[in-house]
């Protein structure tokens, strides 16, 4: 592992100012309205000409009005273009990535319930909501864990890192790590920092394993092996309001991943919790995250099964839940896979109303940006007509205040949870 920032990104990273004329990249297709209400990215197919530049060069959006918007070009995506600023005198440069990192950062200390205190896991930049596209960054603890989407976003990654480490004492940071968005390419691993020196109660298997505190609530993050930077920080006040609405029920927990929606329900006061997961790791840190909270593993289940198995099999045996939880991963990466993931959410729902007693309840949710909020309700509604339940909406929530979306970028608007009573 690497204890100083990298070296040897594209030359072309982040040029300060400079006399050398900036390439200007022509609009084919009328974009400027969209562009200049907030919309972050140009794909190569909206562009006349796309040239053969270098990833990470700083260009300018132009059409036949003149200037719209000023980005970073990424020579090997369909999304030729990220947007960064709509003013043609700020450059793309150092200061802008610094600047924007210290509004995220002011905006989590406003917005962030008990931010370094009960809660020491968040985002502190989400990307294109951040106005710094492709790059994300979370907190846990000590760490923070960087990942940037496209190799135009990555030559990024030297002034990120210079600018945490600015703010490594305002943020208690002793590390900086960065993770891969896909396992293919190069890079990843420590950029700045050691792994942290943690206590006891802290500490986990191995160095980058630690223990953060989500409203009170002790959870262990791997932010070396864990998904996405360690765990799933948007599910965050979700998990709270599970942990709010579980006393007394029976819950079953699908897709359960490290046990986060479980262990929250067990605290909340949950007679019983069976946590699913097709992944033993994951099962064993449910586990451990409920060693840690204090709570006994037993009334409780920790199953290594897939979830759509598991529910057929639990109603044929005749079990009923009173809140079930079904929160699985992406049924829809791109989308050419809408139509298939909603008739998997569909037959997921399907499943999830038959193992919900009556009048209990259902909390479903769905992570793909390709599949839109009316959509993902649909097979909820469709489900309940299938099975002949009724079901109402008590709550419709998206991703929290830490995961902030543009009004002129719908795609950011990526998550879904829904609760509903079935009766």
């Amino acid at each position: 592992m690497r204890s100083q920032p990298h070296t040897g990104l594209h030359p072309t990273y982040i040029p300060q100012r400079t006399t050398t004329p900036i390439p200007q990249l022509r609009l084919l297709r009328p974009l400027r309205e969209s562009l200049q209400l907030g919309h972050p990215w140009v794909y190569r197919q909206a562009l006349q000409s796309p040239p053969d530049l270098p990833s990470g060069t700083v260009v300018e959006v132009v059409d036949r009005e003149g200037f719209v918007a000023r980005g970073l070009y990424d020579r090997s995506s369909p999304l030729a273009i990220r947007i960064y600023t709509l003013d043609p005198s700020e450059p793309v440069d150092a200061a802008l990535v610094d600047r924007r990192l210290g509004a995220a950062l002011s905006i989590r200390q406003r917005v962030v319930s008990g931010l370094g205190r009960d809660t020491t896991g968040f985002r502190l930049c989400h990307g294109e909501g951040d106005r710094l596209p492709g790059i994300v960054i979370d907190i846990y603890g000590p760490i923070a864990v960087v990942i940037t989407d496209g190799e135009a976003a990555r030559t990024l990654l030297p002034a990120v890192t210079d600018s945490l480490v600015r703010r490594a004492e305002q943020l208690s940071l002793t590390t900086i790590y960065e993770r891969h968005q896909r396992r293919a390419g190069s890079g990843g691993g420590l950029l700045w920092g050691t792994p942290p020196n943690l206590p006891d109660g802290l500490r986990g298997r191995h160095p980058l394993e630690l223990v953060i505190f989500e409203h009170g609530m002790r959870l262990l993050v791997d932010v070396e092996h864990g998904q996405k930077t360690g765990m799933f920080l948007d599910q965050r006040e979700n998990r709270r309001l599970i942990r709010d609405i579980s006393h007394g029920l029976r819950v079953w927990n699908g897709f359960s991943y490290t046990g986060g929606f479980s262990v929250a329900a067990a605290l909340g006061g949950a007679s019983h919790v069976v946590s699913v997961d097709r992944a033993e790791a994951a099962i064993d840190t449910a586990r451990r995250n409920f060693q840690l909270a204090g709570l006994p593993t037993e009334p409780h289940q920790f199953l290594v099964e897939d979830a759509f198995a598991s529910l057929g099999r639990s109603k044929a045996q005749g079990e009923r839940f009173d809140l079930v939880i079904v929160d699985p991963p992406s049924f829809a990466p791109t989308q050419q896979a809408v139509v298939g993931a909603l008739a998997a959410y569909r037959r997921l729902h399907e499943l999830a109303i038959d193992l919900v007693a009556p009048g209990g309840l259902l909390a479903a949710a769905s992570c793909s940006s390709h599949v839109g909020e009316q959509a993902f309700l649909s097979t909820i509604g469709d489900a309940s007509v299938a099975k002949r339940r009724a079901v109402q909406l008590l709550e419709v929530r998206g991703q929290p205040a830490d995961h902030p979306t543009l009004p002129a970028f719908p795609e950011g608007r990526y998550l879904k949870f829904i609760l509903c009573a079935v009766s």
